[in-house]
Formats: structure tokens, sequence, C-alpha cells
């Protein structure tokens, strides 16, 4: 499958989201404790559910719940049963409450900061950042407003390595070794999208700019814009 796909050094990895307590929820009522907007699953859903333990919303889901909490992404890595009891230490990524086999609760995301972002934007040596066609940002689903994007990659990683020549650099755990890499990521754009479009040039020069600023090597404008299969 052919896609356009821009390469940049060091942004951010899948969000993970290790929580020391359990499920937010009355174990004496049922009831969910914390701000959410409560969903009817499709029979898809259902499906996808008891299969593979995650969920996807639909569009008319995700805009009934983005009404709420624009930051919540549009697919969850875990559906928890209501009443789960255990702390949430284990659970990686994004998760709703299954109240029933067909309703569940959507948990509204805190508004991102700069601080938060930052750990996560330099966690991993490769991610991907994907765009959509009206040029807003999205990691791991969840929309990321992009002066946050922006103040959070220029404040760069905590405690920084850098090769000799400057560039930001990590240990790769996939790798299996104790090599130093250059910290790279994939920003994937809509097919058929160009960086050079009037929607996207202005955010991706100062994405640049910035990513120069702090040593991460960019590929945002090269010489003819090359697409690359993936």
């Amino acid at each position: 499958m052919k896609t356009t796909t821009l390469l940049i050094a060091s942004l951010f990895a899948t969000a993970t989201l290790a929580l020391a307590e359990g499920i937010p929820v009355d174990h004496t009522t049922g009831k969910v404790t914390v701000p959410h907007t409560i969903i009817s699953l499709t029979a898809e859903q259902v499906e996808e559910t008891l299969a593979l333990g995650t969920l996807t919303l639909t569009s008319e889901q995700e805009q009934t719940v983005h009404a709420k909490s624009p930051q919540c992404p549009k697919r969850f890595n875990n559906v928890l049963p209501v009443t789960m009891r255990d702390c949430c230490c284990n659970v990686q990524g994004p998760y709703v409450i299954a109240l029933s086999r067909d309703r569940v609760a959507v948990l509204h995301a805190g508004d991102l900061s700069a601080e938060t972002l930052r750990p996560e934007l330099f966690k991993e040596y490769i991610t991907e950042l994907r765009v959509n066609q009206r040029g807003e940002f999205y990691v791991a689903g969840q929309l990321i407003p992009f002066a946050t994007l922006l103040e959070a990659m220029a404040a760069g990683p905590i405690n920084p390595k850098r090769n000799s020549d400057g560039k930001l650099v990590q240990k790769s755990p996939e790798k299996g070794s104790d090599t130093d890499w250059e910290c790279y990521m994939y920003v994937e754009m809509p097919m058929g999208a160009k960086p050079t479009d009037a929607v996207y040039e202005s955010s991706f020069r100062k994405l640049a700019a910035i990513a120069e600023k702090i040593g991460l090597e960019h590929h945002l404008f090269d010489q003819d814009d090359t697409e690359t299969d993936s």
C-alpha cells in the first residue's frame, strides 16, 4: 500500500496509561465516578470487544464523545469490565469500561499540557504521528493541539543523549542491543497529500525549525518531497 510518509527525528511513542489504582467505579453502586459518556455498541463492536478486547468508535459515536472531550481517542486498546477490582498498573493504552455486553463508558480525557506530553514525545526511538486532511495531529488516535505539540517538542527530552554529530539518540529494546540509535518518527499523511499543501506547509515548517534547533534530523521538506512505500 502506497502512502505519503515523512521522517522527522524522535517525537513520541504510543501513549501508555498505567494507573496505580483500580478503575474509577463505585463498587457499591456500580456507577462510574469520573466524567464519561455512555455509548451503545453495534453488533460489529460487540464482536470486536469479544474477539480482540478493543473498541473502535463509529464516526457518530466519536462526534458524540468529542463534543464533551475532544482529546478522547477513536480506538481503545482495552475493554475493562465494570466489576474489575484489580489495579490498572499493567493496562497499556486507553481503555473503556464495559457496563454490559453492549454498553460502555468512555472516560473523558483531560487536557494535555506540554509537560504531560513531553515524556511521551521522546519516550521511544521511533513512533508514528498522523495528520488528517484538516492538518490536525494525532498520537495513538488522540488529537494533540498543535501549540501543545510545538511546546513539548521545543523542550526536548528530559535527559537528552546525543551522538558525536549532536543528534539525539536512544537505545532500542526491540533491537536487542545496547547500540544507540538515532531517533526517528514517521509522520503519515493522507494518501495523495504533500507536505507543501497549504493545509500542512506552515505547521510542518514550524516542526522542522524546532527539530533543527534541538538537534533532530528531519526530512519534512526533501528536494522533491519523494513518496515512499510502506
